[in-house]
């Protein structure tokens, strides 16, 4: 059999998927499973887990029992991850015609981003070993960014309802594995409502957009029933998952001072956060704690995070709610949840300034953690990466011939934008939340310059027959 048998027999994307899963099994076969502080949660099903990754966990353990199936989850995982690696870099080669060499670079920053996360990183396993959420939102929000991508080429129209329906679809399915990729709503939004070719047409446009929106109410109502469903057979109880206000909950204490507490009128919830205020003095928690400077704020933010999240107000707002009578379990636990929201209603507007300094700490660090690991060169280096990476959007934009590389270079920084801005409003952005668009980011670039080169290239002929 002749090479070019050989290449009809194998197609390129079956050859290309091939490397791909030896390459991300070998962290799995290599490494193993890895479990962070947050698996034993989705293990056990608790209520403050949104349901998606709890039931394949589930469903991977009735398959093949308890003593084999996080190997075999890891396994799916990194095989979901050269799939969608795969299936991403596709697209890209056939929609701009890329030749091999530009193909092959585009699985590049996918490979690199993994061996970062296993050989460089602090907590040094590939996300896609670990039990935890990342271990598949990652995988789906590159098919998420694909569709994103399919819909900005070919625009909503009717004859791409399907696309439409299954990106919608696959939001909702996002937002009940982590309620972080509900970000995937806003990414959509913008992408579309931005379509320039759509735009031509404003009254057409506008309707639909309008059923763009109707679509995403639709479907995160799907969402959220979805979990309630979980609840009601899991727990016998029609709710959403808990703890959800305590993001907001953690950074709001994180700002305020103990005085605040006149600010709450309710006399349990004001006892109850006199007490949370004294334990985070004892642990040097609050932000009159941290450096003056943005990064020395950033840093303290993120060292204590968990202090906040996980040992101080996780146990003591149940356990308050406990003591005052409330069942234990999701009972105690909205509980919770409604003094949470108590006080973060009655402190977040008087503390409002220093919450937007810790914001921009975090958007800071969001943008860098994104593209890179925070480091003063680095901190340079990204800053001169996304300085290039908008001019090549920018000169792509204005020549007609490379405006599909520009609209590639625009989802991406959308992306962007709205994942760093919703992280650093709900959490702090450690590399964790914010390595999504890590790879995208490079691989728009990539085709952004070559589009500009092998137009130049174009150019140069054509003077050259001239």
């Amino acid at each position: 059999m002749n090479e070019k048998e050989v290449k009809k027999k194998i197609p390129e994307a079956a050859a290309a998927f091939v490397v791909s899963a030896a390459f991300y099994l070998f962290f799995a076969i290599r490494y193993g499973v890895y479990l962070g502080s947050d698996s034993p949660g989705y293990i056990n099903m608790i209520s403050a887990r949104e349901p998606v990754y709890p039931l394949l966990l589930a469903a991977f353990r009735g398959i093949f029992g308890e003593e084999h199936y996080l190997f075999a989850v890891i396994l799916f995982q990194n095989l979901l991850m050269a799939a969608a690696v795969t299936m991403l870099c596709t697209y890209l080669k056939k929609r701009f015609a890329l030749p091999r060499l530009i193909y092959a670079l585009l699985f590049l920053p996918h490979f690199g981003e993994a061996l970062l996360t296993q050989y460089a990183a602090k907590r040094a396993v590939v996300y896609t070993n670990s039990i935890m959420t990342e271990g598949i939102t990652l995988s789906v929000w590159l098919l998420f960014m694909l569709l994103c991508f399919k819909l900005r080429e070919k625009g909503l129209e009717l004859k791409n309802a399907k696309t439409v329906l299954v990106t919608l679809l696959l939001c909702a399915f996002m937002t009940d594995i982590r309620k972080q990729m509900a970000m995937g709503y806003i990414t959509l939004f913008t992408v579309a409502f931005f379509d320039r070719k759509s735009l031509k047409k404003p009254a057409d446009h506008f309707k639909k957009i309008v059923l763009l929106a109707v679509g995403m109410a639709l479907t995160l109502i799907l969402a959220l029933l979805g979990t309630r469903m979980y609840n009601y057979a899991l727990r016998g109880e029609f709710k959403q998952n808990t703890r959800d206000m305590n993001l907001v909950l953690t950074t709001t204490l994180y700002v305020a001072d103990k005085e605040d507490a006149k600010l709450i009128k309710e006399e349990s919830v004001k006892d109850l956060f006199i007490k949370t205020m004294d334990l985070l003095d004892e642990t040097k928690s609050n932000y009159s704690y941290a450096g003056k400077s943005l990064r020395e704020l950033e840093e303290h933010y993120e060292e204590n995070y968990d202090v906040i999240t996980v040992n101080t107000t996780g146990p003591l707002f149940i356990d308050y709610a406990i003591q005052r009578g409330f069942k234990e379990g999701m009972e105690a636990e909205a509980e919770a949840d409604r003094m949470s929201g108590v006080i973060v209603k009655s402190l977040l507007a008087d503390n409002a300034g220093t919450y937007l300094k810790v914001y921009a700490a975090s958007l800071i660090n969001g943008f860098v953690n994104t593209i890179a690991a925070r480091h003063k060169l680095l901190d340079l280096c990204a800053l001169a990466a996304y300085i290039g990476f908008i001019a090549l959007m920018v000169i792509c934009y204005r020549k007609k011939e490379c405006y599909d590389a520009a609209v590639i270079g625009m989802s991406v920084l959308t992306a962007i934008l709205v994942n760093v801005g919703v992280t650093a409003a709900l959490i702090f952005c450690q590399s964790r939340y914010m390595i999504y668009n890590m790879a995208l980011f490079y691989q728009a670039g990539l085709i952004m310059l070559w589009e500009l080169v092998k137009r130049g290239k174009h150019e140069k002929s054509e003077k050259d027959t001239d």
